[in-house]
């Protein structure tokens, strides 16, 4: 555990080095990317499910879950769920600011988690429709009751690994817009994107989160960025951009977030 510290302490270090603002921007489209959905993510909030977060990191009813790749089952608070498996209020607000300035309208995301994601992902207007894949049915159906209380008419959870359920479902709901967060393995996000690019012809950007969650995942990001598919990328630390069908010649950025 120290050891992985480490690894994200020194490559936090380095993307803050690398790590570049607006003033470096002379691509108009990174220029408002940058102004309209990554600077401001520090100030933005939905007050309304920012009320949810704090309402779960204050329940301590204990649940019963169980690791599929570790094959085993444990306890956990939902307090501890919600403090340690959320993205932080400043990436939830990215997601909303990102869809809003990219006019998205079908979004697809893997790993509900308590949901508190899904509903920054339905939040902008123009958003018809959140397809949202979780693996444990205890999670689902405690984000469902988050789902009950705002936007519910826009978000679709559907219970299962994204190996079982992710193909199916883009190719029902031609998505523009992926978030990656249910399996932290390098082969799990090469399968995402695959599908993505053979499936949804409508993609407009992928973000995969947790890039330097491990070496592992350090290594598919790398061999994303070589890609030349992948027309541009850009390095947030907390999550790669993935912009698969943008009419440029290959390029690759690291923006400070």
């Amino acid at each position: 555990m120290f050891k992985l510290f480490l690894f994200r302490i020194n490559h936090y270090l380095k993307y803050r080095s690398r790590a570049v603002g607006a003033h470096a921007l002379h691509s108009p489209f990174l220029f408002e990317l940058f102004n309209q959905a990554i600077k401001p993510a520090s100030r933005f909030r939905l007050e309304n499910v920012e009320k949810l977060r704090n309402e779960l990191k204050r329940n301590h009813q204990i649940i019963d879950l169980f690791d599929l790749k570790e094959k085993k089952s444990y306890r956990k608070p939902i307090s501890s769920i919600a403090k340690t498996s959320l993205s932080g209020p400043k990436f939830s607000a990215f997601l909303y600011l990102l869809i809003n300035h990219m006019k998205v309208k079908s979004v697809m995301e893997t790993g509900t988690s308590l949901g508190i994601n899904s509903l920054y992902l339905a939040g902008p207007e123009l958003v018809n429709k959140v397809t949202t894949i979780e693996a444990s049915p205890i999670i689902a159906a405690l984000a469902k009751k988050q789902f009950s209380k705002l936007l519910q008419h826009k978000i679709e959870i559907k219970i299962g690994t994204i190996q079982d359920e992710f193909e199916a479902l883009v190719v029902k709901e031609q998505p523009e817009l992926c978030f990656i967060d249910a399996d932290h393995r390098s082969q799990a996000v090469a399968h995402c994107l695959n599908v993505l690019l053979k499936h949804s012809s409508k993609i407009k950007c992928i973000i995969i989160h947790d890039i330097y969650w491990s070496q592992d995942m350090l290594s598919e990001w790398n061999q994303i960025v070589a890609n030349t598919d992948f027309k541009l990328t850009i390095d947030l630390f907390q999550a790669g951009l993935v912009f698969p069908k943008m009419d440029m010649p290959k390029q690759h950025f690291t923006l400070r977030f």
